[in-house]
């Protein structure tokens, strides 16, 4: 019969007689058993925050020993962002904020600074259906700033899944569009309603959005550019032979507004049109070029306040 030094000293034999068993086999067991021991610890970290320190790990068929040689191997292996058994003191502090935020808000709705900061930290805390609520509340009392919009509006559009959905982020965008004048969220609008042109009536809602865009914030200076840009991609995107009047159109209306970069805009319809360009859009964009020149002093007046 052979001893216990005998047995151990005969393995290292063995498995050198297995060679290469296979690296391969080798990796999916250790990765096997990674994930094991990954789970475990998403179970016990589980477990520990619902059950408290109280939670008895013989009661789940752990031994003391097994517990002591896990801990072990998870303080060796864990790396940051995997499961530990201490609770979490962070999440901790931001659930204890969370609760003194919404306590202050009953007391004192008006209070702007902490519905801002309830809604990053619930936001932080992945709780989506509590900062929904927050920022639900938030925009019955305060008009959003362009920031707290489009990370809203983003946060929504990401979990859109079908045509319900679709038309929830459409009557946000409403809503957003009406508190400031915001080219950046009109531009936002526009995009996201190209991804629904598939639906009924999808092609005129893009269309629609972006007429309205450019009535809203087709004048900015500084940035009524990418709204019209975007509107021209889409239908030359789309563009068909009766389309094509249309792009002439965007262009020409374009041309006749002071706008930065109007000489790119020039230049790119001078090279995109098949004919020439007729004499009085030439003069409408000269004209306004002139205003541009005219504008300009004062536009990086107020930008470099």
């Amino acid at each position: 019969m052979a001893t216990a030094a005998e047995t151990s000293a005969s393995e290292p034999e063995a498995e050198s007689k297995a060679g290469p068993k296979a690296d391969g086999e080798e990796d999916e067991v250790k990765a096997a058993r990674t994930r094991r021991k990954v789970l475990s610890r998403a179970v016990a970290a589980a477990t520990y925050k619902t059950m408290g320190p109280a939670w008895d790990q013989q009661e789940e068929g752990v031994s003391e020993s097994d517990g002591d040689e896990y801990a072990m191997a998870s303080s060796a292996e864990s790396s940051p962002g995997e499961y530990e058994w201490e609770y979490d003191e962070e999440e901790e502090k931001n659930q204890l904020e969370i609760e003194r935020l919404e306590e202050q808000l009953s007391i004192n709705v008006y209070d702007y600074n902490c519905h801002v900061d309830l809604i990053r930290l619930l936001r932080l805390e992945g709780e989506l259906t509590k900062v929904r609520m927050a920022r639900q509340k938030m925009s019955e009392i305060f008009p959003l700033t362009e920031e707290l919009w489009l990370e809203w509006l983003h946060d929504e559009i990401s979990m859109a899944q079908d045509g319900l959905d679709r038309e929830h982020v459409y009557d946000l965008f409403e809503k957003a569009v009406k508190d400031y004048i915001c080219p950046n969220i009109w531009l936002e609008y526009g995009q996201y309603s190209v991804g629904g042109i598939g639906q009924k009536g999808g092609l005129e809602k893009v269309r629609s959005v972006f007429e309205r865009a450019l009535s809203s914030v087709g004048l900015h200076m500084t940035k009524g550019l990418a709204l019209w840009e975007a509107y021209r991609e889409f239908e030359s995107a789309i563009v068909e032979a009766a389309r094509l009047e249309k792009v002439h159109s965007l262009f020409r209306r374009q041309l006749a507004i002071p706008l930065y970069d109007m000489e790119a805009t020039f230049a790119e319809y001078e090279e995109w049109s098949e004919d020439p360009i007729p004499e009085s859009v030439i003069q409408n964009y000269n004209k306004a070029l002139q205003q541009l020149e005219k504008y300009k002093p004062y536009e990086e007046a107020l930008v470099k306040k």
